[in-house]
């Protein structure tokens, strides 16, 4: 999970992006199932918010919090947040609010709770979440997402963001799902999946909202169209008593309140294989075919969105298709990177083939295992167009077994290059058998052809970089010298 803090900080590894972004995982969950809240996940805040520069909470409520078990009990495998009518620090009404900070901190996922709703004029429960360290101001330029939201006789629910500027120049956008339930009479899962470039509202399974990074923008940074939902947030619960949104209780009203838990869940999507299996080496690993995940776990690009507008749409990284088929990473910037899952099946030493095209000066890249620089740098030399390619070699040693590869420009501003492919070959291997069925015979001479017509890397067959009419004498040295 990213920058999840379980006491210690932990580091571990949502839909129209789901094919890009891996699969669900749990990551941390509360289900409420002891005597007492759990101060390891949640924290209590006390008051009736002047303690936090924010009297009335900002919302003009008529609650204190406190941390009595009076307002939150945990009992019967749920907890009970509990708003009451009683005069205490100054206010007529006290009810308690908890939040992750410090304990959970995380940017995307999915957070779930089961909930039963309280129901009365003046009653305001809430699941949502704030900023933990806003590189962008304070409320809301910093955003604030709403999971759930319900006034008075909770009829409907509310899913919103906040954002845009510093109060008092913010804004919000949501919306609400009234399907005439009263979801004070039994419980119910709320869901908010947060992504990089969409954020989705459901209520027990059902979306009712789906909003993307063209619906919110932060004024602190108008150029980033991720901002400002692209930083660690964390959860709150609290039911508030009155306020600007539902209004004050009046003589309908009655009291105490019970908001009611029975668990919250937050799941991250890992990182995994594309297409769900490693690449196998000795053979091919295509550029695209980079692991599934958030961006900044699985690949960082420049730049947001898929400006090659070909393949994987939904990523940052720029695929393109290449004339004559296939597509290639594009423009690679300096300090892109992707990585990739993959299976060395022979440990040894290896002759690594790119196939690469540049129209600037140079690129320069490198490959890494599980953190550690295993190629040193690998220059690319200017193709005269981004879509001539060339094949670079170098020697590059692999460790058996499952790995994870990262290939990463290291070049300077204006650095930058195209890669298609590369090419794994265990020295001392086949070479002949160019078509890779794992046998010498008198196809791979076709396949050959093939491969010197195409100026493919698999037309190298005596090692020298290039494919010329040598590689021929090479083939057939390489063929009767057998596997």
């Amino acid at each position: 999970m990213k920058n999840v803090k379980l006491g210690l900080l932990v580091s571990v590894l949502s839909s129209s992006q789901a094919a890009s972004q891996g699969s669900y995982e749990l990551v941390w969950e509360d289900e409420f199932t002891g005597t007492q809240l759990d101060t390891q996940k949640w924290s209590y805040m006390i008051g009736d918010g002047t303690q936090y520069g924010n009297p009335g909470w900002g919302n003009n409520e008529l609650q204190y919090y406190t941390d009595r078990e009076l307002n939150a009990e945990v009992s019967g495998g749920s907890l009970k947040i509990i708003a009451r009518q009683e005069n205490f620090g100054g206010k007529p009404y006290t009810s308690a609010r908890i939040r992750t900070i410090g304990n959970l901190d995380f940017m995307y996922g999915k957070v779930e709770a089961e909930m039963r709703l309280p129901s009365t004029t003046g009653i305001w429960p809430a699941f949502w979440m704030l900023p933990t360290n806003s590189p962008y101001g304070g409320w809301a330029a910093g955003g604030e997402i709403d999971i759930m939201e319900s006034v008075n006789q909770a009829d409907r629910i509310y899913g919103t963001i906040h954002h845009g500027g510093q109060w008092p120049n913010n804004v919000h956008t949501g919306g609400e799902y009234a399907p005439g339930t009263d979801f004070s009479q039994g419980f119910h899962t709320y869901t908010v999946e947060w992504d990089p470039d969409t954020i989705r509202w459901y209520v027990d399974g059902n979306l009712f909202r789906s909003l993307n990074r063209g619906n919110w923008y932060s004024t602190s940074a108008p150029d980033n169209d991720r901002a400002p939902f692209d930083h660690n947030f964390h959860l709150l619960l609290n039911c508030a008593v009155g306020g600007n949104f539902p209004g004050n209780p009046n003589g309908s009203s009655q009291f105490p309140q019970v908001y009611e838990i029975n668990w919250v869940r937050v799941y991250q999507r890992m990182q995994e294989p594309f297409n769900g299996s490693p690449i196998v080496i000795p053979g091919v690993l295509e550029a695209e075919e980079f692991d599934e995940g958030y961006p900044g776990d699985a690949y960082s690009d420049c730049d947001i969105g898929n400006t090659g507008g070909a393949f994987r749409t939904d990523v940052d990284v720029d695929i393109e298709a290449i004339p004559g088929g296939g597509y290639n990473v594009g423009y690679m910037c300096p300090a892109d990177w992707m990585e990739y899952t993959v299976d060395v099946q022979q440990a040894g030493d290896y002759t690594a083939i790119a196939r690469v095209a540049s129209q600037t000066s140079a690129g320069v890249f490198r490959l890494d295992i599980d953190g550690n620089d295993i190629s040193g740098r690998v220059d690319v030399p200017n193709t005269g167009n981004w879509q001539v390619y060339t094949d670079v070699q170098f020697p590059i040693t692999l460790p058996q077994g499952e790995h994870i590869m990262r290939l990463t420009n290291v070049g300077f501003s204006g650095d930058e290059f195209n890669i298609d492919s590369i090419e794994f070959v265990l020295k001392g291997g086949c070479l002949a058998d160019v078509n890779g069925d794992g046998m010498l015979s008198p196809t791979d001479f076709t396949a050959w052809v093939s491969a010197f017509n195409a100026n493919e890397s698999e037309c190298d067959q005596n090692g020298d970089g290039a494919c010329t009419p040598t590689d021929f004498s090479a083939w057939i040295s390489n063929f009767n010298a057998g596997c």
